[in-house]
């Protein structure tokens, strides 16, 4: 049992581990988005970065591409239905544990 907890934690910090992944996914949290959203909400990132990690999500089965375009290119990603609950949980979690680290870093008064 021990051995399939550490594999499927590491699984997920593999996951995450990509450059950009949080953000991406921090984005997506309450709606798909365009890259262009994403290119403004993440400035730091190039285009081709931002991709590449969409790229990498898609392949993990985490996030979907839709193409909704007739004539123009019209592309939107957003997380898979099914991951959607656990992923938003889990980086609430996170973002909770990030908030107790820092108060347990900082100097007490």
């Amino acid at each position: 049992m021990e051995h399939d907890y550490i594999r499927h934690v590491s699984e997920v910090i593999e996951l995450l581990q990509g450059k950009w992944t949080i953000q991406i996914l921090c984005a997506m949290r309450a709606h798909p988005v365009r890259l262009s959203v994403l290119r403004r909400e993440i400035p730091f990132a190039s285009k081709k970065a931002l991709t590449a990690s969409l790229r990498s999500l898609e392949a993990a089965r985490v996030v979907v591409r839709r193409d909704l375009s007739n004539s123009v290119l019209h592309v939107e990603y957003e997380l898979v239905e099914s991951m959607r609950i656990p992923l938003i949980a889990l980086l609430d979690h996170l973002s909770e544990w990030g908030k107790f680290y820092e108060s347990e870093r900082s100097p007490q008064a």
